[in-house]
């Protein structure tokens, strides 16, 4: 069966399962359908970083000019110094390898600057996305549980856990892993209940926002690097 073919059916037994659940089978009609529409737009995670090819030419920029670098430590004494003559009125063949070495370590750690800025994408991401998904399953009065519940099946999958699949299946996730699910839902739960979440800081001492619109924020500069000169202070 093709793979599309399988996602369909899931979608489709999924749908089933959670009308069937006690805590969303009690819900209007209306609000049924509110909730699987809010839902659908719910999910807010990319499956692969954006930056992926930069970091791929950055690396191979590092790699091949450290192997021009070691070429040339390779040379005659005599070429080498037939090059530095020939140089002698622009850059020095010995500047020009010290340039190579620099390109390569620049290089170098551009790429791992990039991969953690790419790491904070996709926590930060995942921090709005477990809020939001928390914020329509409280509104619907969805439980937080992961375990143990009466809509609990022999996997183990609470309504929560499936009301998340369902956003990851509906924004075309390649990776669909209940674990993820359920660790969304965990998640969702302690921003909700966590006190600090809603703790005040500072723009540059402009307006006060709370802390998760200044996570928000921060996760914009981050996905807009053309910005990441403003910064957020306590």
């Amino acid at each position: 069966m093709a793979k599309a073919d399988e996602r369909r059916r899931f979608r489709f037994a999924l749908v089933k399962s959670i009308l069937r659940c006690e805590s969303v089978r009690r819900l209007p009609h209306d609000h049924k359908k509110l909730l699987f529409r809010w839902l659908a737009n719910g999910w807010s995670i990319t499956d692969t970083p954006p930056d992926t090819s930069r970091i791929r030419a950055l690396e191979k920029a590092a790699s091949d000019a450290r192997r021009l670098r070691a070429a040339l430590g390779r040379l005659d004494a005599k070429d080498a110094a037939s090059l530095d003559f020939n140089y002698s009125q622009t850059i020095p063949l010995s500047t020009r390898l010290y340039a190579l070495e620099e390109l390569a370590n620049d290089a170098d750690a551009l790429a791992r600057v990039i991969k953690g800025e790419q790491a904070d994408i996709v926590r930060l991401r995942k921090r709005r996305t477990a809020k939001s998904i928390a914020n329509t399953l409280s509104m619907f009065g969805i439980p937080f549980s992961t375990r143990n519940d009466w809509d609990v099946d022999e996997r183990n999958v609470t309504t929560a856990m499936r009301c998340v699949m369902f956003a990851m299946l509906e924004a075309d996730a390649k990776k669909l892993h209940w674990g993820t699910a359920a660790a969304i839902v965990k998640l969702g739960f302690q921003m909700l209940t966590d006190p600090d979440e809603e703790k005040v800081v500072f723009s540059e001492g402009e307006i006060p926002v709370t802390a998760g619109d200044a996570e928000d924020f921060r996760l914009f500069l981050r996905e807009m690097p053309e910005f990441n000169g403003i910064k957020l202070v306590e």
